[in-house]
């Protein structure tokens, strides 16, 4: 029971020490001096991380017969594979001076 727990609070600090939202493992982040102000500062961190966890567990679920909402792929826009060629190699037929 203890490492199921354990690896649960591991996953929820690993979600609040994300590099793009809280950042908590970074102290730059709370730029103030003495113990007492960083702890609430952290404790704001952390409340808002929390906060970011329900609302998208709220997004997540169905509401009144709605469908859940479901968050856009985040998926590059690429050229199709076809027109591609190694760099210096062109497919295009060579036009001659002849045929002017």
């Amino acid at each position: 029971m203890y490492f199921r727990l354990r690896n649960s609070v591991e996953g929820i600090n690993g979600y609040a020490k994300d590099p793009l939202y809280e950042r908590l493992e970074d102290a730059d982040t709370r730029r103030i001096r003495g113990i007492a102000a960083q702890t609430l500062l952290l404790a704001f961190q952390l409340a808002h991380a929390n906060r970011r966890k329900l609302t998208a567990w709220a997004n997540s679920i169905a509401l009144h017969g709605d469908r859940p909402h479901r968050r856009p792929t985040r998926r590059r826009k690429t050229k199709p594979l076809g027109n591609w060629t190694p760099k210096g190699y062109d497919t295009r037929p060579e036009e001659t001076e002849s045929d002017e």
